[in-house]
């Protein structure tokens, strides 16, 4: 497996991309080999040098001048002798997608287009027709460009994998800060509880034999304290339970990815600051609504918009699917939602035209 990992595979960060690009090298080698009315050793060897030099090009160390360079040192060979180009583009792709600095990359490159532009002039001249300028202007066009496509591919790529990771890193953020915030909760409220009854208890045993009513008072109050220590952990365990809109849309986005279903989000941000309730209420509805679309609509994009005025809470949902004309109403859980509304002052509407859109509208206490 090392060896395979050192010598054959690519480096997993580059994807699937590198094995789209060999296959294609393996195929266009193939052709120019078998298309020959004998087989030449000397091509197959330099193809087969030029496949491995590709490859360990991938991986950044001392040897990447002499590998990039090998490639184009075989590539020109094989241009003026075969009149077989096309080798530059997998040159120019792999520059491009190297995690290389600044400088480094376009010292690469200048180096590449050096080699490019004396070959392909080259070539022109010596097989120079009229009819070509063309496709000369095309090829100069591709190969300058080919570098810099790839390097913006690859950032592209990579600020999209960073962001995934910073995602991931704020929700073990997040859920690590509840944590902390629970077991301050625990400790503030029934910490000084529990020590409260474990004073009582004590002062109870002292009493019994010496003073029956104050011994029971302090059992009573033990009593009242453990049920109010139940009712508080009641509560604890119920906020536990509630859900933010941001972690409802975490989640939903992640459902709707499955199904090709795009999530938009407009003005999300001004949601942080709305009551826990009327989060946990709208997060549930974010569910119902994500279990809908995906079901029923038939969309391609699903879009939220949180908005607030000095009166009213508004979300408003929306896809670009089907609508609903053609599924029985009570299909949406529009009951439930329109319940769970109506305990916190809030309505709900639906309608059809162009998709389904839910407009939710929650009055500020």
């Amino acid at each position: 497996m090392k060896f395979l990992e050192d010598h054959i595979l690519f480096p997993k960060r580059f994807g699937i991309m590198p094995y789209f690009w060999t296959l294609s090298l393996i195929l266009v080698s193939s052709q120019v080999l078998f298309e020959r009315n004998s087989f030449d050793w000397i091509l197959f060897f330099l193809l087969l040098i030029f496949i491995k030099l590709y490859r360990d090009g991938y991986v950044i160390n001392r040897w990447l001048p002499i590998q990039i360079g090998g490639q184009l040192i075989i590539t020109t060979y094989l241009l003026s002798q075969y009149s077989f180009g096309t080798l530059f583009i997998y040159t120019a792709w792999e520059i491009g997608s190297l995690h290389l600095k600044k400088n480094q990359f376009y010292k690469y490159t200048t180096v590449y287009l050096i080699f490019s532009v004396i070959c392909i002039l080259g070539n022109s001249i010596i097989n120079y027709k009229s009819s070509d300028i063309y496709g000369l202007i095309i090829t100069f066009l591709f190969a300058f460009g080919s570098p810099f496509a790839a390097r913006s591919l690859g950032n592209t790529y990579q600020r999209s994998y960073r962001l995934k990771q910073n995602n991931k890193r704020l929700e073990t953020i997040i859920k690590q800060n509840e944590r902390e915030r629970i077991a301050k909760d625990l400790h503030d409220d029934l910490g000084q509880s529990f020590s409260l009854i474990t004073l009582k208890a004590e002062l109870a045993d002292k009493l019994i034999d010496k003073n029956v009513t104050q011994a029971r008072k302090e059992i009573k109050d033990i009593a009242t304290t453990s049920r109010e220590n139940l009712t508080l952990v009641r509560q604890i365990v119920s906020d536990l339970n509630r859900k933010s809109i941001a972690e409802a849309m975490i989640e939903e986005e992640n459902h709707l990815k499955l199904v090709n279903i795009i999530q938009q989000s407009y003005n999300e941000k001004v949601s942080t600051t709305w009551p826990l309730e009327i989060q946990n209420v709208l997060a549930a509805i974010i569910k119902e609504s994500s279990t809908n679309i995906i079901k029923y609509s038939k969309a391609d994009t699903a879009i939220f918009d949180f908005n607030e005025d000095d009166k009213y809470y508004y979300l408003n949902i929306k896809d670009d699917g089907i609508g609903y004309k053609n599924v029985r109403k009570d299909s949406f859980g529009l009951s439930g939602m329109s319940q769970r509304l109506s305990d916190i002052n809030g309505e709900i509407t639906i309608s059809s035209k162009q998709g389904t859109t839910l407009k939710i509208k929650i009055q500020k206490r």
